[in-house]
């Protein structure tokens, strides 16, 4: 199993610890910390809409959201991809993932990962590729980005070219935030790329996202904090997969009623987890605010840390859980699937 290095891009302890404090979240080992053996409920099913899966993802949460939108092309109506790259960017190499995709893609070949995605369709692998082209799609790539280049995003939007309806791509570059979820007022600031990695950028990064995938909507409403739930992910995985032992769901009244809701799903990115940010990006995301209004149940699976290959708590897209982590067959991607089905009372 290859080792995924520190990124390019290291903060030192000591300036996070005063963040930290500012912000009031504390940091892994920190007082207050969220505790990995508390309790939480199993992941109860929903009236979820069939046409109304959708999924999103920053960073390497990106990565994965489009990885399971190709793999998974016949389950999901849209894929939002939030300062990641091209699908099987790093073919399995830590050291491609950190050079090559988040420091120089410019010389990546989109055609390469379109040939691996037409290979893995024919030995059956991933659902049909011909179910991208109704798909709807959002990318996002600030120019300012220094953890992962933007121009890895020109390349997932040539590869979309090869296999989607370009008429069904949004591509936003003109933000200039660091890295991270770029949300309408909370987070850090928008121009520094550091826990907990969730921007103030006066942009609302999770509305336009849904407005994408679903059309129009209502306007935004409040998040209803008991309307969040914790949920145990021991059912769908364990420390091979890895998965934290618990995640989140937002279910608005509606949708607990009985009523039919769409579903999306939303991804971290790497040190998003709980051992670095706790629920932040639950709560902090803005997905909440539009679920509450528009009958959406958001989904907020939880990866965990693997000492030595994911320090970081990342989702796989460089390979660390085996050689299929990009089709349905890699242990993340089936564990995420599985949510799915339980939501869906399948």
């Amino acid at each position: 199993m290859k080792t995924f290095k520190a990124f390019t891009l290291i903060l030192v302890v000591s300036l996070l610890t005063s963040i930290a404090d500012a912000w009031s979240f504390p940091l892994p080992g920190m007082p207050g910390a969220a505790d990995p053996g508390s309790k939480a409920t199993p992941l109860k099913s929903y009236s979820i809409d069939p046409s109304g899966i959708t999924i999103s993802g920053v960073s390497s949460g990106a990565y994965m959201a489009v990885q399971m939108q190709v793999a998974y092309s016949q389950t999901f109506a849209g894929a939002a991809s939030i300062a990641g790259g091209i699908y099987w960017c790093a073919q399995g190499d830590s050291q491609r993932a950190q050079s090559e995709c988040m420091g120089s893609p410019q010389s990546i070949k989109s055609e390469t990962q379109v040939a691996k995605a037409r290979e893995l369709e024919k030995s059956g692998a991933i659902d049909s590729l011909a179910n991208l082209k109704t798909q709807k799609i959002y990318i996002y790539a600030s120019p300012k980005d220094s953890i992962i280049n933007p121009v890895n995003s020109d390349k997932l939007r040539e590869f979309y070219g090869a296999l989607a309806n370009t008429a069904n791509v949004e591509f936003v570059n003109s933000v200039s935030s660091a890295h991270g979820w770029p949300t309408l007022d909370k987070g850090g600031p928008c121009s520094f790329p550091m826990l907990p990695w969730i921007l103030n950028c006066n942009y609302d990064g999770a509305g336009e996202i849904l407005k994408q995938m679903y059309g129009n909507l209502a306007p935004r409403g409040q998040m209803v904090a008991s309307h969040l739930l914790k949920f145990s992910q021991s059912d769908f995985g364990d420390s091979s997969t890895p998965l934290y032992n618990e995640g989140w769901v937002y279910v608005p009244a509606s949708c607990a009623q009985g009523e039919p809701c769409k579903l999306h799903v939303a991804l971290h990115g790497c040190q998003m987890n709980p051992d670095y940010i706790q629920d932040k990006f639950a709560n902090m995301s803005g997905l909440n605010e539009w679920a509450e209004t528009n009958h959406i149940i958001v989904l907020y699976p939880q990866s965990a840390k693997i000492m030595g290959s994911n320090p970081y708590a990342c989702w796989d897209w460089f390979g660390f859980t085996g050689d299929n982590y990009v089709t349905k067959s890699g242990t993340q991607m089936s564990a995420l699937y599985k949510m799915i089905l339980r939501l869906e009372g399948k």
